[in-house]
C-alpha cells in the first residue's frame, strides 16, 4: 500500500480522511469475496456500511489516480500507445439507469443494453493494457411514435 499512500500524497484536492479512507478502500476490495458491494465491504473492514455510502458520494479523480499509478508501474524504456474502445453490456429490465440501444460487436446488430468507453493504455512489449478511464455511454431518448390525426384542411378536402 506503499505506493497508493505515495500517489495520494501526489493529488492535490484530497483530505486527510479521504486519503485514509481509500487506502482502507484498496486494500479491502483485495480481501472480499464474492460481490464487492457497500455490505461486503463493510463485513470485510472496520467501516461501517454508512461509511462506505458517505464516502462514495464524494469525488474521486481516478483518471488522475490512474495517470500516477502508471507512470510509476510502466517500465519508462517501452513504447506504449494509448486506445479506445466500446464495450457492450447486456442489461433486460426497466430500471436501469443508461439502458439504451448500442451496436453490440459479438451479435453484429444494436441490442438493448449499456456501452461504456474505455481509455486505456498498452505496453506494446509486454503487451499488457492498463486501463485509464472508464466511462458510461450515455443513451439517446427513445422516440415514440405519435400517431398522425388529420388537420381540418385535410379534412375539408376529403
Amino acid at each position: 500500500m506503499k505506493i497508493i499512500e505515495s500517489i495520494l500524497q501526489q493529488m492535490p484536492g484530497i483530505s486527510q480522511p479521504q486519503k485514509k479512507f481509500s487506502i482502507t478502500l484498496f486494500s479491502t476490495i483485495l480481501l472480499v469475496y464474492g460481490k464487492v458491494n457497500f455490505t461486503n465491504l463493510s463485513r470485510y473492514s472496520y467501516l461501517s456500511e454508512k461509511t462506505y455510502r458517505r464516502h462514495f458520494l464524494k469525488s474521486f479523480n481516478f483518471p488522475q489516480f490512474n495517470q500516477y499509478f502508471l507512470e510509476s508501474a510502466l517500465n519508462p524504456e517501452h513504447t506504449v500507445i494509448a486506445v479506445i474502445d466500446c464495450s457492450f453490456l447486456s442489461k433486460s429490465g426497466h430500471k436501469t439507469d443508461g439502458k439504451g440501444y448500442f451496436y453490440n460487436g459479438v451479435a453484429g446488430k444494436s441490442e438493448q443494453g449499456l456501452e461504456i468507453s474505455v481509455i486505456s493504455i498498452v505496453e506494446i512489449e509486454s503487451r499488457l493494457s492498463y486501463s485509464l478511464s472508464v466511462q458510461q455511454t450515455p443513451s439517446r431518448p427513445q422516440i415514440k411514435s405519435v400517431k398522425k390525426t388529420a388537420t381540418k384542411s385535410e379534412e375539408l378536402l376529403v
